[in-house]
């Protein structure tokens, strides 16, 4: 839903080009991959530490954004956060 809102809003660009983007709850990540895509400073992403939704939450960002994964790090509340650097 978020995802359709950005990539049919004429405002979205505004919204998100050149700002820090946080993404919580993102399972596949596609918000913030549009957001990226569209500007975004920094996009964080966060979501349950689940192996099998982190791995596909990595693999997605590295197939839209190669080799610019800055890390993925888990915490004490069991979330994982990736971020991805520059983009």
């Amino acid at each position: 839903m978020v995802a359709d809102y950005l990539t049919s809003s004429t405002d979205a660009t505004r919204l998100v080009h050149g700002r820090t983007v946080l993404e919580l709850g993102a399972g596949a990540g596609l918000p913030s991959i549009v957001a990226a895509k569209l500007g975004a400073r920094m996009v964080v992403v966060s979501d349950y530490a689940d192996v099998e939704l982190v791995e596909n939450l990595r693999y997605n960002i590295e197939r839209n954004f190669p080799n610019r994964l800055e890390g993925v790090k888990g915490n004490i509340f069991a979330e994982v956060s990736v971020r991805t650097a520059n983009v």
